[in-house]
């Protein structure tokens, strides 16, 4: 095993992960896919060549950065090589194929196949219809998976399987289980997932259910992250976004302007406006008009802070082609383009992670409707994460709040996340 540092879990993992299943689960950062960047060439250089091997991620690209890249690091392109057009790599002498497992889509290029070693990251966020397959095509007499995850819901199909009476070697990991992080690490992502859901997963390893409001500590202290509207005219305010969310049958269209604060280093909410529309119709001149007037509304609040691009709903193309061509005519020099959706525990997390450490600032005697709104987000049920949206929240303030940072999240978030 060379002069390689492990953790305690780690040295239990490597000696007694010889099951049909073996799976690490737990907090993020804890060391539960470090240790695979030597278990995976084990595994793989002892196939005999009964059956294919596979590398299965939420998507390839997840795979290529959390695994590959890596073990490219370690070991050079000879023995890792790029992920090719047929979605074959070449590791350590062999060929292996490596898949997303997000869709289920994706289970014809695994369906029939004879597999001897499966690799699976992030396995909760998989398609269940893409796990279901891969259990029956572990069919050789020394078949075995190695999988790691972050937990989810009790309720996740994934936590149902671990916990039945299948041939599973399990391990649970906690961030204090990984002896090699910085304490300054530790205590900051400690802070960054504190007072959510997240924390119980990602930082104690448990299969915690998702419930109440997305955002508790925004709810009990809003005035935290306030900022005064001349305090806020003072800013080194390099871009604005304007995020709008065109309503639907029975929603209402809402604009929500966000600052970005020098080089990324904080986004401020400046200014916010709700179109109600009659009977729960959309009539495209009233929407363009309201456009203007939030224009000239926030040029005569912020004159030096130019709104640079608009983020729309993508949902309504000819609303918002509509919208690029009279934003041109009234001579506005700002670019719209379609808003950036995002998956909802992704979402979630990327505000959590701009409250709890400070990135998130809001003016908030012209965004209201903003602070009520990240407020009073819940979660849907006890089943799945996902959000409540029976009309009794302001979902259309949330949605256009979040189009006007989703496309540059990876500076404030992504970056951060994957980045350490």
């Amino acid at each position: 095993m060379g002069d390689f540092q492990l953790s305690e879990m780690q040295k239990e993992y490597w000696n007694h992960a010889d099951h049909r299943w073996n799976v690490k689960t737990g907090a993020t950062g804890s060391g539960k896919t470090y240790l695979d960047f030597y278990m995976v060439p084990r595994r793989i250089r002892s196939c005999t060549g009964a059956g294919l091997i596979v590398l299965l991620g939420n998507t390839k690209s997840t795979l290529q950065r959390n695994i590959l890249d890596p073990m490219r690091d370690i070991y050079g392109s000879g023995l890792v090589s790029e992920i090719s057009n047929d979605n074959t790599v070449h590791l350590f002498g062999r060929k292996a194929y490596c898949l997303g497992a997000d869709k289920v889509n994706q289970v014809s290029k695994i369906q029939g196949a004879t597999i001897e070693y499966a690799y699976g990251d992030e396995v909760t966020t998989w398609n269940r219809e893409v796990f279901e397959m891969l259990k029956s095509r572990l069919r050789c007499k020394n078949s075995l998976f190695d999988g790691t995850c972050n937990p989810d819901g009790p309720k996740h199909f994934f936590k149902q399987f671990l916990d039945s009476d299948a041939d599973i070697f399990q391990q649970k990991y906690t961030i204090d289980d990984n002896p090699f992080l910085p304490e300054e690490f530790v205590t900051e992502l400690k802070k960054e997932y504190a007072g959510t859901v997240y924390y119980d997963r990602y930082i104690k390893g448990n299969w915690t259910r998702a419930e109440g409001l997305l955002f508790p500590q925004f709810a009990a202290d809003p005035q935290r992250w306030n900022i005064s509207y001349e305090d806020a005219k003072r800013l080194p305010v390099s871009q604005v976004f304007l995020g709008i969310d065109i309503g639907g049958t029975k929603s209402h269209s809402t604009f929500v302007a966000t600052g970005i604060v020098g080089n990324y280093q904080k986004q401020i909410r400046l200014y916010a406006k709700i179109l109600k529309h009659s009977k729960g119709t959309v009539d495209p001149d009233r929407l363009y008009e309201t456009y203007d007037d939030f224009q000239k509304e926030f040029k005569a609040l912020y004159p030096a802070f130019p709104i640079t691009k608009a983020y729309v709903d993508n949902e309504a193309q000819m609303i918002e082609n509509g919208l690029r061509s009279f934003s041109r005519q009234k001579g506005y020099y700002t670019s719209i383009d379609d808003c950036k959706k995002v998956e909802f525990n992704e979402r979630t997390l990327a505000y959590n992670f701009i409250f709890n450490t400070d990135k998130f600032m809001i003016v908030s005697e012209y965004c209201p409707d903003v602070i009520e709104s990240l407020s009073t987000m819940v979660y849907a049920d006890e089943d799945e994460d996902s959000l409540l949206d029976d009309y009794s929240t302001d979902v259309d303030t949330y949605d256009a709040d979040f189009y006007s940072w989703s496309r540059h999240m990876d500076y404030f978030y992504m970056r951060a996340r994957y980045g350490r």
